[in-house]
């Protein structure tokens, strides 16, 4: 079965509307597409937010090379979709997703099981977790499409350090995918490890600088000497632990090596060197983490400080998981700084 492009790109336009109500794809992350033919796929494009998707902007890719027409881009994961439909001639919808609980239990490498014979009919085999590679890359979309075709039973993957990929046999498939993996992953965290993220996040600097113990005026300064404008501090129970407990913190996630930066110190609020600390740390990057308090971000504008809170929430998440497992492997320094770099001079304005 494919669709036809009028119904493709309604279902891709609903299918990103529902994902993002269901907190499984937020902002331009994440990609969805549907099979137009055995030769070509409709996926969103690059850098576009959900909300703002049209027919018009969705991009017509050949299967073969994801080769396209036209100035609208695809979405720079096209290759990993393209592999889909080459080597699962079965699938006709795919998303691929950050989604929070997913995304911190596929850190680890390891696959995983369907608990029920109902979670095995939608999920397939095991969820393969395909080797790690930079994201948007061809060395990626190698990794996901080996990953593919030794595991033609297998309806979702991980993609280590950044996402998930579900395949469907329709959009109500790949849908259920998404969701049931997510809800097993939650199962395994919440329930089992006892781990979950409550998104305590304030916006007041009045109440800001009061749980930091410093005055407004030195907050206003911090801000004002960083040259960002929008505040946000996370007081959120995994990333009050993680800050606690570890001195150093680097990327579990490659969302967190673009938005926020390559490694943080844990700085103690009571030093007296903790403004100037935390100035030094805010010029390169998006967020600074303090012992038993959480995580300082500050951004260009309040949206982007909510993603950097988000993007932080999923890599303590990660980290305090992938500890429990005794899989403690964070992303490459390497990878992570060329990850940033390129976040920073070529998408840090997309929204």
């Amino acid at each position: 079965m494919a669709y036809s492009r009028e119904e493709a790109a309604e279902l891709i336009i609903k299918a990103g509307y529902a994902l993002v109500e269901k907190g499984l794809i937020a902002r331009t992350w994440g990609n969805i597409s549907a099979r137009l033919s055995d030769t070509e796929f409709l996926v969103t494009p690059s850098g576009m937010g959900y909300d703002r998707l049209t027919p018009d902007k969705l991009v017509v890719c050949k299967i073969s090379d994801c080769s396209y027409e036209g100035e609208i881009k695809p979405s720079s994961e096209k290759g990993v979709h393209g592999e889909a439909y080459k080597y699962r001639p079965d699938v006709n919808f795919v998303i691929h997703t950050h989604q929070l609980y997913a995304t911190a239990v596929g850190t680890t490498g390891k696959s995983l099981s369907a608990r029920t014979a109902e979670e095995e009919k939608i999920l397939g085999a095991d969820v393969i977790s395909a080797k790690y590679a930079i994201s948007s890359t061809r060395h990626l979309m190698r990794n996901v499409s080996d990953a593919i075709q030794k595991n033609t039973a297998s309806n979702a993957f991980f993609m280590r350090y950044h996402g998930v990929l579900c395949l469907g046999r329709d959009y109500d498939h790949a849908f259920a995918v998404s969701e049931t993996l997510e809800d097993i992953c939650k199962d395994i965290i919440c329930r089992k490890d006892q781990l979950i993220v409550d998104e305590i996040r304030m916006t007041d600097p009045g109440t800001i600088a009061q749980s930091l113990g410093i005055s407004l005026d030195d907050l206003q300064a911090l801000v004002d000497k960083t040259g960002k404008k929008s505040l946000l501090l996370d007081t959120s129970k995994v990333v009050e632990d993680i800050a606690g407990t570890e001195t150093k913190i680097y990327p579990m996630i490659d969302d967190m090596a673009q938005i926020a930066g390559v490694r943080f110190l844990c700085l103690a609020p009571a030093d007296g060197t903790f403004l100037t600390k935390a100035e030094s740390q805010l010029q390169k990057k998006t967020c600074v983490f303090i012992r038993g308090i959480g995580a300082l971000c500050l951004a260009s504008d309040p949206e982007e400080a909510e993603a950097v809170a988000m993007v932080l929430e999923k890599n303590c998440l990660a980290y305090a998981y992938g500890r429990r497992q005794g899989e403690y492997a964070h992303l490459g320094l390497l990878d992570a700084a060329l990850q940033r770099n390129t976040y920073v001079k070529k998408y840090s304005k997309l929204k």
